[in-house]
């Protein structure tokens, strides 16, 4: 049963593995099929469908196993309290430097398919509601939305390249950009405690 399970496992990461280095690679968004991750990977096609249900289900996979490796580079705590995560800027620019090629082609293919950044998202907004929890809900999220975009990995490429930053540079920037935000929101989370206070 457990080498059964074994080569299951196996075969699972050799779809992923495919599918990464297709999503990842030179191939063009209309040439990532099933059926050419099949051939990629070196199983039928069916095998896979026993895998993954549909395409949208595997790029979901490909995608939270990148997260968790870009997790495991940044800092493999950095999901564990506010603090950490605002600090952990030289890491992710640092990280964001390395793959950059994956991350222009991860942020292209997320935008049109899947939703695996909502597991890392999540974690990411339950800390920030934490850290500023009187905010009414709608402004929190579109705090939170300027925020994430602000400490992304993704968004520390786009940032060096468009405007040739050495990536010290872009560390620089995003932390002012981070504290900056920090100080307008906690500010309006006391304001909005002091008016919850008073009523």
């Amino acid at each position: 049963m457990a080498k059964r399970t074994n080569q299951t496992d196996r075969t699972r990461t050799a779809i992923i593995e495919a599918a990464g280095e297709m999503l990842f690679g030179s191939s063009r968004p209309e040439d990532f099929t099933m059926q050419s991750v099949a051939d990629t990977a070196g199983v039928s096609h069916r095998t896979l469908y026993r895998h993954f249900e549909s395409r949208e289900a595997l790029i979901n996979a490909v995608g939270k196993s990148f997260d968790a490796d870009m997790v495991e580079a940044v800092a493999s705590d950095v999901l564990e309290s506010f603090q950490k995560w605002t600090d952990a800027v030289e890491d992710i620019v640092r990280f964001g430097r390395l793959h950059h090629d994956v991350l222009r082609k991860v942020t292209a293919f997320s935008v049109i398919n899947g939703d695996w950044r909502s597991d890392r998202d999540e974690a990411y907004w339950r800390m920030f509601r934490a850290e500023f929890p009187h905010l009414d809900e709608a402004e929190a999220r579109q705090d939170f939305a300027i925020f994430r975009h602000v400490l992304g990995s993704a968004s520390s490429v786009m940032i060096g390249e468009r405007f040739d930053l050495e990536p010290d540079e872009v560390a620089a920037a995003m932390t002012r950009g981070v504290w900056a935000l920090m100080v307008d929101i906690r500010r309006r989370d006391e304001e909005a405690k002091t008016r919850g206070e008073g009523s």
